[in-house]
């Protein structure tokens, strides 16, 4: 890692977060416990990106949908006017605008790319068609559901709430030229949201991936909107069918967690030291099956076969976990931690809501933006 700060985001915005920009560590408190929305309510965050070298070597099985991926692509890049598409459709070499992403609204982290509140209706359609066409259903239903999220946020009003909507907090970006052969990126997420899909022929990366849920549940039009649902309630099963022992060797010896080890801002490819239990033959089924909500939000022949990649890494993945294990409990923190895999999940506090909600993120050790070369 070159240890080369290229850029700092400061802001002022108010935000319904409890300060994830994962500069979290063990035993301490992001944001330092007064970040947005944690206890004290801090007014302000900042982001800092590492200079890092995006190669587009990474390992992936293969199987993308990439033909249809740059249909769509192509089509809704052909929507935009001249001063539009110079906004959107940057450089792939640009690895810089490639790693800025966030948890935090629009308003407190700026986006690359143009807020959907920019693009006409057909335009904002062209965008969502995109992302429907590189997404699995459930992938893409995720992202309407997050994006109800914020629209239900702002309906409440009020400190911590007021600013959110999904035409406001959600940005797109394509990185290069969108090509069946060479490598390109789709980049398209906002508050709780990271989307970063990149392409190299067969190959596909969808990591790294951050969502989350304000509040975890909640009702629109006469139904409930869960958006982690699939995600949270495998990962609670696991750990919640894991026998006293089993349970103890599984409690990371490194410290309490407030938030997020690798979420944005995290590209050096340095990972914290495996700790956990290493998964077992009578585990593997509801690992596996933890793991599956992720890989799946992957177009279906892709996620299949990166599904398969991670279950022959099982003997040497490990789970673990800090502060709590229950789906309702405070600061219950679970991880996945593999070869390949890695998926950290986290109850956390806001300022909007009375209860807990999630933050997860998803990377690939071997394939973050397509690159096994952060450097």
């Amino acid at each position: 890692m070159s240890g080369v700060v290229v850029a700092t985001l400061l802001a002022t915005a108010g935000c319904s977060d409890s300060g994830s920009t994962s500069t979290a560590t063990p035993g301490s408190s992001s944001q330092g416990g007064g970040g947005q929305g944690g206890p004290g309510g801090g007014m302000g965050s900042v982001q800092t990106f590492t200079a890092v070298d995006l190669n587009t070597g990474g390992d992936s099985p293969g199987g993308a949908n990439t033909a249809a991926v740059v249909t769509a692509a192509q089509a809704f890049l052909a929507t935009l006017d001249d001063t539009l598409k110079a906004k959107i459709n940057l450089a792939f070499t640009d690895n810089q605008s490639r790693q800025t992403w966030s948890n935090f609204p629009a308003s407190t982290v700026a986006r690359k790319g143009v807020a959907l509140k920019d693009l006409s209706e057909a335009q904002r359609a062209a965008a969502l068609a995109m992302m429907k066409v590189a997404l699995s259903p459930e992938g893409y239903q995720q992202v309407l559901n997050i994006q109800k999220a914020d629209d239900y946020l702002n309906s409440l009003g009020g400190d911590g709430a007021d600013g959110f909507g999904n035409l406001v907090d959600y940005y797109v970006a394509v990185y290069g030229t969108p090509s069946a052969t060479a490598p390109f990126m789709l980049q398209f997420g906002g508050h709780h949201l990271a989307r970063n899909l990149t392409y190299n022929g067969t190959k596909v990366s969808e990591t790294p991936q951050f969502v989350g849920s304000e509040p975890t549940s909640f009702t629109s039009g006469g139904q409930t909107v869960a958006p982690v649902k699939d995600e949270s309630t495998a990962l609670f099963a696991l750990f919640a069918s894991l026998s006293a022992g089993d349970k103890a060797a599984a409690k990371l010896s490194s410290g309490t967690y407030d938030d997020l080890m690798m979420g944005p801002a995290h590209d050096d490819g340095v990972f914290p030291a495996s700790e956990g239990l290493t998964v077992t033959a009578a585990q593997k089924t509801l690992v596996l099956a933890a793991i599956k909500p992720y890989v799946d939000d992957l177009a279906d022949d892709a996620a299949a076969k990166l599904l398969a990649k991670y279950e022959s890494e099982l003997g040497s993945t490990k789970i673990a976990w800090a502060n709590n294990t229950g789906p309702e409990d405070e600061s219950s923190y679970l991880r996945i931690d593999g070869p390949s895999v890695w998926i950290e999940f986290i109850n956390t506090r806001s300022r909007s809501t009375p209860n807990i909600h999630y933050h997860s993120v998803y990377r690939d050790k071997t394939n973050d933006y397509g690159s096994t070369k952060p450097s």
